[in-house]
């Protein structure tokens, strides 16, 4: 997947256009030697604005397009947007224009348009939009949780169906001058309104004798909600990742850990499971029921049954897995294929929706910018992973995956996400990604990601002050971001080569700094120079009070200045 053009007009926080002059940005290709997009700039500038806009226009195209989500139409900016995706072994161009909150997917030869595309619009978007922050970015996280929250309305409105269901049901089955009339128009009523949630029985030509003559089983089956193409990971997917890929067996990543981590291998982890009020989503029940035989087969517990510590009539607890053969064996049996047990650790992720205010829902329902959302990821999660335990190669222990460092986390949830998603169409957006890193991670970090993983499906846009990561950035793929005194964002060239440069030579070229050491030391040489050139003291004197200082340019400059003007005056005491 690669990024062509963007262009909006309206107004899209700091990022804004109007017909006649648009924001338009035209991106560069990687033709060899991938690069990413590297997004740089001083805060404040837009940057992060950019990024979020890209996030909020796939993110709306997926719920337009997603017929089981409501999408309101009410967009403060239409768009134009080109990338380029695999689709079935050949590269397609693509084009989603966005007018008055209405979409169009156009294919495209030579950059002008050819054909609409009236199906199958998911099979030409990316297939992941994942986004990974340092820190709390509430911007970008509250454009993922729109189409969070719209999966979590799906689930919720199948459950209430088959809440209503029951409760309508109990209330006829024990009389005897039952009617099934009123059960039967409640069926029918609500497959009308939600066809796109629920599916009857296979081989039904006549809807309406069917519902006439229903009787009184579960009439409708849920059909499967399409999780959002988009997500914002957090420390919960850290661990589902690392979890995950190690379960599956995927040697890049085995080998990535070993290599850069020291770690051998994943021992045994525990679900901290909340599900109480979530028991008549019918999905649910499905997860927790397949979890529960999984850790009951891993821990030895006769069949059927249940670990002491879950509770199954309120689907909570903790659920202890440790990888043995019986766990393996058993994982087998119940998943078939690992990427169910991805997809089923995702939806409870996903639940979170639940636990959010009225007030950020109504902010959420909107597909138009309102204000950040700050709680989607606070209060107790519906899942947690804890007590993950992992063997450690240096030194030769046993410990816990939380008493690693904050940048082994980071590093392996971002190179353990590109390998997760690398073999599919995916976009990644990470937001300020070296923040934890020691500095030869930081200068290593792109390095390490072209050693472990497969680039050749990604788009990669990075947002950073680093000059370690801007050196490793081909100059045609950095933007750098600019904001004037009326607070308008224009994105330019950064005017030197990035690539190879040295990181003082991008601070002052490309960050703007006029000086390469914190401001505090500089302002107390700067007054040791200030004193010796008021004749308050010697020049050895001024020498000596600069001995205290470590070595850097401007030291040495001012330094050896002295130095040349005492040399100077000694000789013409001569």
């Amino acid at each position: 997947m690669r990024l062509n053009r963007l262009e909006i007009v309206g107004e899209y926080k700091s990022i804004r256009g109007d017909r006649e002059n648009p924001f338009v940005y035209d991106f560069v290709d990687s033709h060899s030697n991938y690069s990413p997009l590297c997004l740089v700039g001083l805060n404040g500038s837009g940057k992060s604005n950019f990024i979020e806009l890209i996030a909020d226009i796939f993110g709306y195209v997926d719920r337009y397009y997603n017929n089981q989500y409501i999408c309101k139409e009410d967009l403060t900016y239409d768009f134009e947007i080109d990338y380029s995706i695999n689709d079935a072994g050949s590269y397609r161009s693509i084009k989603i224009i966005g007018r008055n909150s209405r979409l169009d997917m156009f294919t495209l030869v030579d950059s002008v348009i050819r054909d609409s595309i009236q199906s199958g619009y998911h099979q030409l978007l990316p297939s992941n939009i994942i986004a990974y922050s340092s820190g709390h970015n509430q911007g970008l996280s509250s454009v993922f949780a729109k189409s969070q929250f719209q999966y979590y309305e799906v689930i919720r409105k199948q459950a209430a169906f088959y809440r209503g269901f029951q409760q309508r049901y109990e209330a006829i089955s024990g009389r005897e001058d039952r009617s099934e009339q009123e059960l039967s128009s409640y069926v029918r009523e609500r497959y009308r309104a939600n066809s796109n949630l629920f599916e009857v029985p296979r081989g039904i030509d006549d809807l309406d004798d069917y519902f006439d003559e229903l009787d009184l089983g579960e009439p409708l089956t849920y059909k499967k909600a399409n999780l959002p193409i988009g997500i914002f990971t957090d420390h919960s997917f850290n661990q589902l990742v690392f979890i995950y890929l190690l379960i599956s067996n995927n040697q890049a990543f085995k080998h990535f850990i070993s290599e850069e981590i020291k770690i051998s291998h994943l021992c045994g982890f525990e679900l901290d499971l909340r599900l109480s009020t979530y028991r008549d989503f019918e999905v649910v029940n499905d997860i927790a029921s397949r979890l529960i035989e999984l850790s009951a087969d891993s821990l030895g517990l006769p069949a059927m049954g249940c670990p002491p510590t879950f509770n199954k009539d309120t689907l909570s607890g903790v659920l202890r897995f440790n990888l043995n053969h019986n766990f393996f064996s058993s994982f087998e049996r119940l998943y078939l294929d690992t990427s169910i047990f991805l997809e089923h650790l995702v939806t409870l992720i996903q639940l979170s929706a639940k636990k959010w205010s009225s007030d950020e829902c109504r902010s959420l329902k909107t597909s138009r910018y309102i204000r950040n959302v700050p709680n989607v990821s606070g209060g107790l999660a519906p899942i947690r992973f804890i007590n993950t335990k992992i063997q450690l190669l240096e030194p030769n222990v046993e410990t816990l995956y939380d008493r690693l460092s904050d940048g082994e986390h980071q590093l392996m949830q971002i190179i353990g996400s590109l390998i997760m998603f690398g073999e599919e169409e995916s976009l990644f957006i990470l937001d300020e990604p070296e923040s934890h890193f020691n500095p030869e991670w930081r200068a290593e970090f792109l390095c390490l990601i072209s050693k472990y993983t497969d680039l050749h499906n990604i788009e990669l846009i990075i947002s950073t002050h680093s000059p370690f990561v801007l050196s490793a950035c081909k100059a045609d793929r950095v933007l750098a971001f600019n904001k004037d005194e009326e607070g308008n964002v224009s994105v330019q060239s950064p005017g030197v080569e990035t690539y190879g440069a040295s990181f003082d030579s991008l601070l002052t070229s490309v960050f703007d700094l006029d000086v390469l050491i914190s401001k505090k030391p500089k302002a107390e040489i700067e007054r040791v120079i200030e004193l010796q050139k008021l004749d308050q003291i010697s020049r050895n004197e001024a020498l000596e009070r600069l001995e205290i200082y470590g070595d850097s340019f401007e030291l040495n400059f001012r330094r050896n200045q002295l130095r040349r003007d005492a040399s100077s005056q000694e000789r013409g005491n001569e």
